[in-house]
Formats: C-alpha cells, structure tokens, sequence
C-alpha cells in the first residue's frame, strides 16, 4: 500500500538540521494534554524532530517536568490553563500552527460535597461532578477546536477513541462521539484520530487488572467473552506524529487505530495473572450484580469500578474497516502485540520481582 507520509529533507523555510531533538523542524505545536498517558509520548515523538511545544497543563509545573528531557533547550513551554478559561486556552494556542487535543478522561472527577456551576456549596440540588464526559469530552473539545480557528492554526488533530458513538448507550462513548461532532463543526478540517483501548507502561487498562487483583479480584462483565483489540501507546503516537508532519494530506481524515489481535477481557485477565505470576481471583459478574457493586465503588475520589463499564464493555470494541478511513496500514506502522510489550511493565506485581524467577550463576 502507497505510504501516506513520505519524509524527506528538511529544506522548508525555518527548518535546519540533520534531524533529531537538537534539529529545528519549524513545526509549533500546541498540545493539550501533553502531561497525560498517551500525551508523554506524543510530546517526545515531537521532541525527537525538533518541534516546539507548548503544552498546557491544569496543575503544578511539577506534573509538567518529566517532558522536559523530551526537547531540545528552549523548545518546551509550559502553560498553566483552565479548561473553563478561554484566556488561558487561548495563550497556549496563540503563534502555533498545530493544536493536538489530547484531553480525555476515564472516570468523571468529583468535589467531596454536591457544589453549584460555580464551585460553591449548594447541599441541595448540587453535583459532586467537577468535570464529567460531557464537559471534557464535548465542551471542552468544542472550545479548543473553535479557539484554533479564531487564533488562525492551520491544523487540528482531535483524538477521539474506536467505540466513539453518538447514540450509544455508554456515556463515555456518547461523549466521544458528540465530542467528535462538535470538534468537526468549529473546525472541519480537523484530523480525527480514534485509537482502540491503549496498554503500555502507564496504562489505566492492564495496570488495572494487576491492581486490582492484587487488592480485590479482577471483575469481569458476565463470563468476560466480550473482545478487545488493545494498541500500544507508542503505536499511536508515531501515527499522531506522522499526521502532524503532512498535515494538508490528511486534513478531514478520520483515522482509526487498534491492535493486530483481538482478546477477550476473560482472555486479558488470564494473561496478566499468569505474567504476574500472582493468584489472582477472577470474579464473573452478572450485569445486575456488576452495577450494583460499581455504583457503590464509583462514588471514591477515583473509582476503580464504574457502572458506565457495563455499557462500555457489553459490545466489542475491533476495528471494522471502512472506506475512506485510515489506519495503521496506511502509515507502514506496524503495531506491537500485547505479548511482546506488557512483560516490560506487569512483571513488577511479582512478589519479589522477576528475578525471583531468572536462573543463571548466582
């Protein structure tokens, strides 16, 4: 298949070098985001071709800083923002010509009492939400799209997920779904990037498993059977970066991302009890038994276990080709397996670690 991104000399104006983190690519990249999972390797593939960034984040500058070695000197700026702040967003997109949102959330974060839309008590009638789907996934997303347009960037990637459905049943899948919508009607050429659930060493996915059977038991939806088809972090990242560096090619496109193999979730937590080496219990759950428990447990700071999952995990999330849609194929990516990269990071929920295990002169 003809490759989409063909990458050649630097020979544009403001661009010098042989390439590489001390090479200037002339790119100016705004990216929200940036401090997350998925955002730390974005940043670094940046980083890598001499990029400058301007990356906002919502706390300290310390949960900024582990980006720092990802750039050259003088190639990083850190901004504090707000996501309800248009002054602030509007600072961080101001001079770029690429804003890449990141921004995404896997559980709606809450205040410990029921506040009012302006943070102050409110007992009765309030909400403990502080930031839910709607807010992150639509508001926010449609805000930084049409700050994009009005500021003059030439490009825009918005990074949805595979399951992103506007009808569907799930709210976080609705959310991305309208969150898609919203991004493409501020700025139509927008890129939208939907990658499948992503592993890696920072994950929120097959970190979960081990966390929670090492506590717990890991939970499963009904026998579990329900499939999954899980892309490296890294994978996607080259794809994002690809995207950035041939963007006029690529404006309106949807790309959609996933693994080479497809497991179920029995299958998942199988696996990562038998790399883990730990005897975990696997606990099938009836889907009325599985709410009841995950609405006790989504009301912590940060729930491990949300009624949302039931909705989210009761259809398969595979990748369907479809016309006119990209994927990896289409970048020469070849995408890693779940058996070749998660011993990297699951062997530390070993008792003692791996090496209890390794044999050898002692």
């Amino acid at each position: 298949m003809q490759r989409v991104v063909a990458r050649g000399y630097r020979t544009a104006v403001g661009q010098f070098g042989h390439g590489g983190r001390s090479s200037v690519s002339g790119l100016k990249v705004a990216l929200f985001g940036g401090t997350g999972f998925l955002g730390r390797y974005v940043a670094n593939e940046f980083g890598k071709i001499g990029s400058t960034a301007y990356v906002g984040t919502r706390g300290s500058e310390m949960e900024a800083r582990h980006l720092k070695p990802m750039f050259d000197l003088g190639n990083l700026a850190i901004y504090y923002y707000d996501g309800r702040d248009e002054d602030s967003i509007r600072d961080i997109i101001r001079g770029a010509d690429l804003v890449v949102n990141l921004v995404g959330k896997t559980f709606e974060t809450k205040h410990v009492v029921p506040t009012d839309e302006n943070g102050k008590l409110k007992l009765f009638g309030g909400s403990r939400i502080n930031w839910g789907f709607d807010d992150v996934h639509v508001t926010l997303a449609e805000r930084i799209a049409r700050i994009a347009k009005e500021e003059g960037a030439e490009n825009l990637i918005h990074v949805s997920a595979l399951t992103a459905d506007a009808e569907s049943s799930s709210a976080w899948c609705r959310s991305k779904g309208l969150g898609e919508d919203a991004v493409r009607a501020q700025f139509p050429t927008a890129t939208i990037v939907r990658p499948a659930t992503l592993f890696g060493y920072e994950d929120w996915f097959l970190n979960w498993y081990a966390w929670l059977g090492e506590r717990f038991a890991i939970p499963l939806l009904e026998d579990g059977s329900q499939l999954v088809q899980p892309v490296h972090v890294a994978d996607v990242a080259k794809v994002i970066a690809d995207i950035a560096q041939n963007p006029e090619d690529l404006a309106g496109q949807t790309v959609e991302l996933a693994g080479p193999a497809d497991y179920t979730r029995a299958e998942l937590a199988e696996f990562v009890k038998d790399v883990t080496r730990r005897n975990y219990r696997i606990a099938p759950l009836p889907a009325p038994v599985f709410t009841a428990v995950a609405s006790m447990v989504e009301s912590l700071p940060t729930p491990y276990l949300m009624k949302d999952f039931a909705e989210r995990w009761s259809v398969d999330e595979v990748l369907e080709p479809k016309d006119g849609v990209l994927t990896f194929d289409d970048f020469e990516v070849e995408p890693a397996t779940v058996e070749k990269i998660a011993f990297q990071f699951l062997h530390r929920y070993r008792k003692g670690g791996h090496f209890v295990y390794a044999q050898g002169y002692h």
